[in-house]
């Protein structure tokens, strides 16, 4: 059978996720082959170091066969199972060498930058993967895969994240679906919030630039670690970040107990190998206080405090920011005033005004609720990437996302030291050495005058 593009990819896509979802189990392999009589599709279901569910029943394999396990077998079977975790069971079809390192890299970086790992631990892949309890008798666990692989989709289905521009809930403008390991990710998804899907708002409080952003980032990436920690990626289902005009949303997929409130809440780890690896990588401080971080960061921006929401099911958890009063203001004067130049002072003294149409300060355009937007909005992204020529956000895509970051920091600060701009874009030393250099060398930048003394010239900003 000869299939096309556009089922292939249909089909790598619902295979995975079709095994994910009846036998609660990811370690597969499913790829394009070719031979004389053409493509076809192959699926490779890997050796499970447990027995595995279907349809009520407890199978394990041994040898050729497959046995049903019943029983006292089964009881013993399955206290096995309650004291494992999903992220601790072990890959067959990944090893070390397999790994990215540029992810370890990014984690080298973080642990340090913390304080929470330094010498021996860091040297190597297989201390880093000893030190996280990564590894057993020389095999990698799901986390080690998720947390390291630059392909994690090839044994974790739907090991990914979409962000979508939402004009309204029935309207998406843009999408892009981006993949990579977690330590990647964590980096790559604030990177393109803020280069493709949030702008700053430009005002002069003369002779000072003021640069107005939407939300806090410190709020946002508090949320985007958190859902990259807690999200149950045995769903097979992506992490969504939904970005209207004056809100942002992130869901996924998450498991929350029934009495879960603002107040009292308590950080459940259903991937506990994972949260610890952010945990000694210094990306969170201490488990459990990321709601309080959340609230606490757009309390100091000026924001409304984010909203928390969890679904009935018990299955699903969002986040949704609002933009500030501030932010608002500014936009409604830019529409108003036709001056160039938008003045600081005069929208603070307006800004009741400039925003009375919510008084308040809050915005409804998130569209919903929780429960409608979950199951419709995953529906309508996924429909989405298949129907539509959509950005698959790439690790080309991710370098000239980085690279335009570095050519904007650059423009509005022509004196900054290696040392300044490693510590705003928050990327390896090397890295910016080398994006720099290509830079350079195809006529987007120039260095004037010295090493100390001189200043960078952007010559053309990236098409």
């Amino acid at each position: 059978m000869d299939l096309g593009v556009n089922e292939t990819k249909r089909l790598l896509e619902s295979i995975p996720n079709s095994i994910v979802q009846a036998l609660n189990y990811s370690n597969v392999s499913v790829d394009t082959k070719k031979d004389d009589n053409g493509l076809y599709i192959e699926i490779i279901v890997h050796k499970s170091d447990t027995p595995v569910f279907y349809q009520g029943s407890m199978y394990k394999r041994i040898g050729t066969a497959n046995f049903k396990v019943e029983g006292t077998q089964q009881q013993k079977a399955l206290i096995e199972v309650r004291n494992r975790t999903w992220d601790s069971s072990v890959v067959d079809n990944v090893s070390i060498d397999d790994l990215d390192e540029e992810s370890f890299e990014i984690f080298r970086e973080e642990a340090v930058s913390s304080g929470k790992l330094s010498g021996k631990s860091l040297e190597s892949r297989e201390k880093i993967l000893e030190e996280l309890e990564l590894i057993k008798d020389g095999k990698l666990t799901v986390a080690a895969v998720l947390l390291f692989h630059r392909k994690p989709s090839k044994a974790v289905p739907g090991a990914s994240v979409l962000i979508g521009k939402m004009r309204s809930d029935a309207d998406v403008v843009s999408c892009d679906e981006i993949k990579g390991s977690l330590m990647m990710l964590s980096r790559s998804i604030l990177d393109i919030l803020k280069v493709k899907y949030l702008y700053a708002l430009i005002s002069y409080d003369m002779p000072t630039r003021i640069e107005t952003y939407p939300y806090p980032f410190d709020a946002l990436r508090e949320a985007v670690f958190n859902s990259l920690m807690h999200n149950d990626w045995t769903s097979g289902q992506s992490i969504l970040i939904k970005v209207y005009d004056h809100s942002l949303s992130i869901l996924n997929r998450a498991v929350v107990d029934e009495d879960w409130s603002v107040e009292h809440h308590k950080s459940r780890h259903i991937n506990p190998l994972i949260s610890n690896a952010f945990n000694k990588a210094g990306l969170v401080e201490k488990f459990g206080t990321g709601i309080t971080k959340m609230i606490d960061a757009c309390k100091e921006a000026g924001n409304p405090e984010p909203l928390f929401e969890t679904a009935s099911t018990g299955l699903d958890f969002c986040v949704t920011f609002q933009a500030s009063k501030l932010y608002r203001a500014i936009e409604k004067y830019r529409t108003l005033n036709s001056d160039s130049v938008v003045d600081y002072r005069k929208v603070l003294t307006q800004m009741d005004k400039l925003t009375e149409e919510s008084p308040d300060g809050s915005i409804n355009d998130a569209g919903g609720s929780l429960n409608g937007r979950i199951n419709e909005a995953d529906g309508r992204l996924t429909r989405f990437l298949a129907d539509k020529k959509t950005a698959e956000t790439s690790e080309e895509d991710s370098v000239y996302f980085r690279k335009v970051r570095i050519l904007s920091e650059l423009k509005g600060k022509t004196q900054s030291t290696i040392e300044q701009l490693v510590s705003a874009l928050n990327i390896p030393e090397r890295t910016l050495y080398r994006d720099i250099e290509w830079l350079r060398e195809n006529g987007y930048l120039e260095r004037l005058g010295s090493k100390k003394s001189g200043s960078w010239h952007v010559i053309k900003e990236l098409q």
